[in-house]
């Protein structure tokens, strides 16, 4: 029994290595349409965007103040933007944000999204669990329909720890309020 718990342990951990620290915590939202994932180093970036035919990024970190939350540096987030200008075709917008949007940065995310020559698109932050997966979110209420319940649930995955999106948190209200735009007539 004890062997037993020892292996399906020593799994558990091999699995959240490789999803961490090879996938980046990459998450498919819309198969060949969006992603979702933590940064990516500057170079690796180039083979990981071939790899799932990537044609913009958009990358809520600053690198201004580092926090627990958002631990980037300015200079992280200018060889991310420096590595993506020399990828030919590649789009890449700076959305900085903090865990809960600005409007106005919500705003500036739907016309990215709004724009079909942009797809498959990559939403990340640093870890990819908390400002990208609460943007996820937000795409999914807007162009797949989902409900904000649904949209908050689906945020995280099974294996991942964490009251990031539960009902009483900051992100979980901000989705369960978040109002879909109206459609144009």
């Amino acid at each position: 029994m004890v062997v037993l718990l020892v292996i399906i342990t020593a799994l558990v951990l091999v699995f959240v290595f490789y999803q961490k620290k090879v996938r980046y915590n990459l998450v498919t939202i819309s198969e060949n349409k969006v992603y979702n994932s933590g940064a990516v180093p500057p170079e690796k970036l180039a083979n990981f965007v071939s790899n799932y035919k990537i044609k913009t990024i958009i990358d809520l970190r600053d690198g201004l103040v580092q926090t627990r939350l958002n631990p980037e540096t300015k200079k992280q987030v200018n060889a991310e933007e420096y590595a993506a200008d020399q990828i030919p075709g590649l789009h890449y917008f700076n959305l900085p944000t903090d865990q809960i949007p600005q409007d106005s940065t919500v705003q500036k995310f739907l016309k990215i999204m709004d724009d079909p020559k942009n797809y498959p698109v990559l939403i990340h932050c640093h870890h990819g669990v908390g400002r990208s997966r609460l943007f996820s979110s937000i795409y999914r209420i807007e162009y797949e329909n989902f409900t904000n319940e649904k949209a908050r649930t689906n945020a995280r995955l099974f294996w991942e720890f964490g009251s990031n999106f539960s009902k009483n948190s900051g992100k979980g209200i901000y989705l369960t309020n978040y109002k879909k735009r109206e459609l144009q007539k």
